[in-house]
């Protein structure tokens, strides 16, 4: 039977298929984990932390895959999105990446390829992001886009809360060009651009309408009738 299992400095982990005991008799097999990594003490698919400050829930990620080195203290995963919550529980934004990687003693998490981050009001997007939940703050120091009140700006770093309420660059920064805000389209500019109407010509000497008398004036007196012969 699966049974939760709790690690240290306050990240709990849904366990997956990996962690079953070997079958009686058998032998169990190594863990096998990325190419590129040595191999880890453990592999859990499907699985997920729940990173908490002072016992309140900061955030949760979720991995295809995490690997877990004991001698390091480290977790990595591959495919990650990481839900954050503020201090009342309300969820705040999420995050997708490539990977990420977890202290399991301090919790402080970097995740790195295609990450992107959208809040309410605002999105990041960049390739290597960090999460400091002791400080309650999210940082880049990489090249990052940011999408806010219908601006897109790109500078080099950046620092917010993880709802990105209170963002600030860290490094150059240029607006690029409007966006429409998050959740709102786009108003139809079209009709402002479409050429107006040709302007009609004055009236000049001669013209027929002159001659009809709709120029306003007083009538010409009536004639009396036959003179008398």
């Amino acid at each position: 039977m699966r049974a939760p299992f709790v690690l240290a400095a306050g990240i709990a982990l849904a366990t997956g298929a990996c962690d079953r005991d070997a079958p009686p008799g058998g032998t169990a097999e190594l863990p096998v984990g990325r190419e590129d990594l040595p191999a880890p003490d453990q592999v859990v698919e499907d699985g997920e932390h729940i990173i908490t400050v002072a016992g309140v829930k900061q955030a949760v990620l979720k991995a295809e895959q995490l690997y877990f080195y004991n001698e390091s203290g480290k977790v990595i995963g591959d495919t990650i999105q990481v839900d954050f919550f503020d201090d009342g529980g309300a969820f705040v934004s999420m995050l997708t990446a490539r990977t990420g990687e977890i202290d399991q003693q301090t919790q402080d998490m970097v995740a790195r390829g295609d990450v992107f981050v959208r809040g309410t009001d605002a999105t990041i997007r960049t390739e290597e992001l960090y999460f400091d939940p002791a400080g309650d703050r999210i940082y880049s120091e990489t090249d990052t886009e940011i999408v806010q009140q219908g601006n897109r700006i790109r500078g080099r770093g950046v620092e917010s809360d993880p709802g990105l309420k209170r963002i600030r660059i860290t490094g150059g920064s240029a607006v690029l060009r409007s966006e429409p805000e998050l959740g709102r389209e786009r108003p139809d500019t079209t009709a402002a651009r479409r050429d107006p109407p040709p302007a009609e010509s004055p009236a000049t000497p001669g013209d027929p309408a002159e001659e009809e008398g709709t120029i306003d004036g007083p009538a010409p007196p009536e004639s009396g009738g036959d003179e008398e012969s």
